[in-house]
């Protein structure tokens, strides 16, 4: 109940300050989640207040360096969005209690395939270079096909210039709890109908500091490299993106004994975790991925316009360090390790990685825009790709696999006085053959689907409307949903797959309400999202090797949710707010509930604009006890957060030069958040951590 006290006295405080009056209010400044701006997501170039689709578009210019320093800080502010963390280092997106491959992440314009079915695979898209994410919540197989029956995620990456010019800028954090740094340096230019940005960034962190001391084995470190090459004239555009980014990652496990000795042991390693983490850190991960993408674009006597996007992406994961081996396997991988020196080289990777995987994705979306009318506007498009997974490890997680995705969609958006009609259709089909080198035997399916979806959008008035969307959606099972048979150290389990799971279907009803003025912004959205044949695992009680046993199982599933959202100015100049509270329900038909589902949960900012004197925010974050939890979960305690930060702007020889710093987690809270996959492993999320960070352009 104390997390319901602290919800109504946040709206108290708001009611208190608010006061309408007409003053023009800025939304840079009160809106985090942006009504302003083209939606890229969707297909008909409209703003986010006149999307007949609801999108929620954060622009990462407006936040700053502190909250554009990773994907979940910059998406904090939008309801119905979280992240399933393993550590501070692998967050995964979860819309709506939907995660995995459930969430399609668009990012320059293509599919992002990184084997996002893994519990432990978090996004590993380095901010930096990043113009805007916009957040559709609900199945949009309509325009990305199989998966995105829980959301789409799409990343528009940094804008060349619009003008002849230069523009250099460099950023810095350095965060004190984990003595981490976060940097990027990067450039921007323009000449006539050429553009050219290049960026390069990135991240040194280790071991993070909880209110039992050191957690072993959540360090990071990325390195990241963009460039861009742009071509523009009246009638045909050209871009051409690539991103490197090669990631590092400690594999957090079990604590074992008392705390006292385990901060004995690693206070040397926290304050040296630039010397290559040493041999206390037993598993990590090392991670490539390589994304290039080239859309073009054609214009037909300005009426028509074909659009067509080739992309490329390779993305390399190994995993290295010990693992306790289990029954029959103790032997092979006795003999594999006993003349290794993993444990006395920690640099000497070559031939260690138990899992060494490579995934190749190579796809090709195309799309017609035909002439545009008052009142008519008509899409065709499609989209092609192919994919191959290759094992060169001693463990494999999922087999060698090709799968070859084909789709094609029409949508047409339909104006009336004072309505808005949006009808989409799609035909889909993948195909996927895999190779079991042990039992010398082939797997071969096919899976076909049809997808439609219709939007209504109303205006009432010339400052609120109405949005009624109906939506469906499809996911072919994953390869580690057909074909997983061993220990995945990485959920300490033994999982079992079944090839006989069919399609994944989703059917979701969403009703928006949003009314907005000089002064505020309100919405309300509703949402019930019916599932049928939801794969999910499930503990059988049972052992395997040593381990508890869990299969993949499908049944009918059903998640319906609020969330409501408020934004404001109050009747003193300096200070304005931003306060929304989820609530989200997701149920097996047949009884129990759905895994990951993000306890009842209130946010509330201030901020507080000096003008010269700086500004400055203060937020409260506060969940709700978890107890309605599915079988292999446990419950989680309420908590509450506060953040304090302030950013100053000064002029350096006639440039900007932008100070930032934060201090999270104020009071050191003692907590752990119902989505950290670190619950079961008994360890606590982060504890207080301070920021400091500068950005200066020129």
């Amino acid at each position: 109940m104390k997390n319901i006290y602290k919800i109504i006295l946040g709206l108290v405080l708001i009611l208190n300050y608010n006061q309408t009056n007409s003053q023009e209010a800025t939304n840079d400044t009160i809106v985090p989640v942006s009504l302003e701006g083209v939606v890229v997501s969707t297909p008909f170039s409209e703003s986010v207040e006149n999307n007949v689709i609801s999108v929620d578009k954060v622009n990462l210019g407006d936040l700053g360096f502190l909250k554009s320093q990773s994907i979940p800080k910059a998406l904090y502010n939008v309801p119905g969005v979280s992240f399933v963390s393993t550590g501070p280092g692998i967050q995964k997106p979860i819309i709506r209690g939907l995660s995995g491959n459930r969430v399609v992440t668009v990012y320059q314009g293509i599919r992002f395939e990184n084997m996002q079915w893994g519990d432990e695979h978090g996004l590993e898209i380095h901010t930096s270079g990043i113009s805007s994410i916009e957040v559709i919540k609900g199945p949009m197989s309509v325009l990305y096909g199989s998966d995105a029956i829980g959301g789409v995620l799409y990343i528009t990456p940094e804008r060349y210039l619009s003008e002849n010019g230069l523009k250099v800028d460099i950023e810095s954090l350095y965060n004190a709890n984990y003595s981490g740094i976060n940097s990027s340096v990067g450039l921007n230019t323009k000449i006539n109908k050429f553009s050219l940005l290049a960026r390069a960034s990135i991240i040194d962190a280790g071991d993070y500091e909880n209110a039992d001391g050191v957690v072993e084995n959540t360090w990071t470190e990325m390195t990241d490299f963009k460039f861009g090459v742009g071509f523009n004239t009246d009638n045909f555009e050209s871009d051409l993106r690539f991103n490197y980014t090669a990631t590092n990652l400690g594999i957090p496990h079990e604590e074992h004994g008392d705390h006292d000795d385990h901060d004995d042991d690693h206070d040397d390693d926290h304050d040296d975790h630039d010397d290559e983490h040493e041999e206390e850190e037993e598993s990590y991960q090392e991670l490539e991925n390589t994304i290039i993408s080239w859309k073009n674009s054609l214009k037909f006597n300005n009426k028509s316009e074909l659009q067509v996007t080739l992309g490329l992406s390779d993305n390399l994961r190994k995993e290295f360090g010990h693992h306790e081996e289990h029954g029959d396997h103790d032997d092979d991988h006795d003999d594999d390790h006993d003349d290794d020196d993993h444990d006395d080289d920690h640099d000497d990777h070559e031939g260690e990685a138990h899992i060494d995987m490579q995934l190749q994705t190579t796809s090709l979306d195309f799309k017609y825009i035909f002439p545009k009318t008052d009142k008519f506007e008509f899409i065709l498009g499609g989209s092609f790709l192919t994919q191959e997974n290759s094992n060169f490890g001693e463990e494999e997680l999922i087999p060698d696999a090709e799968k070859q995705d084909l789709g094609f969609y029409g949508i047409s958006h339909v104006h009336l006085d004072n309505l808005d009609l949006m009808v989409g259709f799609r035909g889909d089909k993948r195909d996927i053959h895999t190779h079991d080198h042990h039992t010398n035997s082939d797997f071969e399916k096919s899976y076909t689907s049809f997808t439609s979806s219709i939007g209504l959008k109303k205006n009432l008035g010339s400052s609120s409307n109405v949005r009624l969307n109906l939506s469906s959606g499809y996911r072919a099972p994953n390869l580690s949903e057909l074909f997983a048979d061993g220990v995945h150290h990485g959920t300490s389990r033994y999982e079992i797959g079944d090839d006989r799971l069919g399609v994944e279907k989703s059917n979701q009803i969403d009703l928006v309400f949003n009314t907005f003025s000089d002064k505020a912004s309100f919405g309300v959205d509703m949402f019930y999202n019916s599932l049928d044949n939801y794969i999910y695992i499930k503990p059988t009680g049972g052992e395997m090797d040593g381990m508890d046993l869990y299969n993949y199982v499908q049944e009918d599933a059903t998640l319906f949710g609020i969330e409501v959202s408020l934004s404001g100015e109050t009747n003193l100049d300096w200070l304005t707010y931003n306060t929304s509270f989820e609530y989200l329900k997701g149920n097996v038909k047949e009884g129990g509930n759905l895994p990951f589902i993000s306890p009842l949960t209130f946010k509330l900012d201030f901020d507080l604009d000096f003008d010269k004197a700086g500004t400055y925010e203060i937020g409260l974050v506060s969940k709700a006890n978890q107890n309605e939890v599915a079988d292999y979960e446990t419950v989680t305690e309420s908590y509450s957060l506060f953040d304090v930060s302030g950013s100053y702007m000064l002029n350096m020889a006639n440039n900007d030069l932008n100070l930032f710093w934060s201090v999270s987690n104020l009071f050191d809270k003692e907590y752990v958040d119902h989505l950290s996959r670190l619950k079961n492993l008994n360890i606590h999320d982060m504890g207080r951590n301070i920021s400091v960070g500068l950005k200066y352009s020129f």
